[in-house]
């Protein structure tokens, strides 16, 4: 079991909560007994602190929960089982509030289901009102409250213990003011009749396609592949699914496994040995060891034909950049007149896909179709 995350003796480390107002959690009953009491708050704040540096999943390292009471950490490196939080945020009728879900819920995910019933998102609720494209929680803090939040532990190492006593306060503040910020952004969102928006854009964050890493989409996140020629690109496909596959199932991150450059290297020239494997940069003496005959493999099983299909269309035609450029200057007009943040709409690539001839984008969906989404359809179609 882990050690303490407190001040070492269990009496220093109760006077150091009671000082500081926050509870530790580390057996797995106190964790029961805390659910529970929150559970009836109806709100919760909820925030984590995790690592991933050596590994493909983040290490759920600390959990930060508040209801109407002082903030509450959990230990989860303590505490072996954390079904009391799943029930928390799935079955206990609690609204969940955090401040840009997705890193949280992926971190929450590698111990439990972390579908939260119902979201409060406070960084999706500031764009629906004005504050502009993911706007900082401290930002917000000092917004709303006046005050102006550390910033001297945002790269602390959340895995040693025991944590220090200032980390811990660092870490409390982090849902001390969630439901300050979720009141006064709730009464912008009902004043200003976005509430419909808001909730609808919560619920497709809750959805686990939303966070959950799928590694046949990995490709899509593949920096330089662009720059492939059209016969290369399936390779790269290929590969980056591998890659993927790869470090989840080892826990490595995905660098570690393949660095990027040398798979845009092997794909731009395929090897069919080993040999000539063994020659293309950044690729190590372990990793050819380990995944050698793969890389060959899907080389050799890989069509090099260029008409097999475009993945990553390189440069867009001069009248396609003008389409975008006018979608675009749309959409940030429409943007203005109702008061949100453009990149609510859509984001530049997902007008690019449109141009393209992709129709299956958020803009063309639920409230951004009727906002904005139709005079794109009867402008540019």
């Amino acid at each position: 079991m882990a050690g303490s995350m407190g001040m070492g003796r269990r009496r220093a480390r109760c006077y150091h909560c009671a000082m500081a107002g926050f509870t530790i959690i580390e057996r797995d009953d106190q964790l029961e007994i805390a659910c529970a009491e929150l559970s009836s708050a109806g709100v919760v704040a909820l925030d984590t602190e995790f690592m991933r540096v050596k590994t493909y999943a983040p290490v759920l390292c600390l959990v930060q929960l508040r209801g109407t009471g002082n903030p509450v950490l959990l230990d989860p490196l303590a505490i072996g089982d954390l079904a009391p939080l799943r029930a928390l945020m799935k079955d206990s009728g609690a609204e969940i509030v955090l401040h840009s879900c997705r890193q949280d819920l992926e971190a929450l995910d590698t111990r439990i289901d972390a579908s939260p019933g119902a979201l409060f998102d406070t960084q999706v609720a500031a764009a629906f009102c004005g504050f502009g494209d993911q706007v900082s929680y401290a930002a917000m803090v000092a917004e709303v409250t006046g005050v102006s939040l550390p910033k001297d532990h945002t790269r602390a190492d959340w895995a040693r213990r025991p944590l220090p006593a200032s980390e811990l306060a660092y870490a409390a503040d982090d849902v001390r003011y969630l439901h300050d910020l979720r009141d006064y952004l709730e009464e912008r969102l009902d004043r200003y009749d976005r509430m419909s928006w808001f909730r609808e854009e919560c619920r497709r964050q809750i959805a686990p396609e939303t966070w959950r890493p799928d590694p046949g989409k990995a490709w899509l996140r593949l920096k330089g592949a662009a720059a492939l020629p059209v016969e290369a690109q399936e390779t790269a496909r290929r590969l980056a699914v591998w890659r993927e596959q790869k470090a989840m199932e080892k826990n490595l991150p995905r660098e570690w496994v393949l660095p990027t450059p040398a798979l845009l290297s092997i794909s731009r020239d395929p090897p069919g040995s080993m040999a000539k494997l063994a020659r293309v940069e950044g690729i190590s003496r372990g990793a050819l060891r380990r995944y050698g005959d793969a890389l060959v493999r899907i080389c050799r099983e890989t069509p090099r034909n260029p008409g097999s299909g475009v993945i990553w269309t390189q440069v867009l035609a001069p009248d396609d950049r003008r389409r975008v450029k006018g979608i675009m200057k749309l959409l940030r007009d429409v943007a203005e007149d109702i008061g949100i943040s453009p990149s609510l709409l859509a984001n530049r690539a997902a007008v690019e896909d449109f141009v393209r001839g992709t129709v299956e984008i958020e803009l063309f969906r639920g409230w951004r179709r009727e906002v904005a989404g139709d005079r794109v359809l009867a402008d540019y179609s």
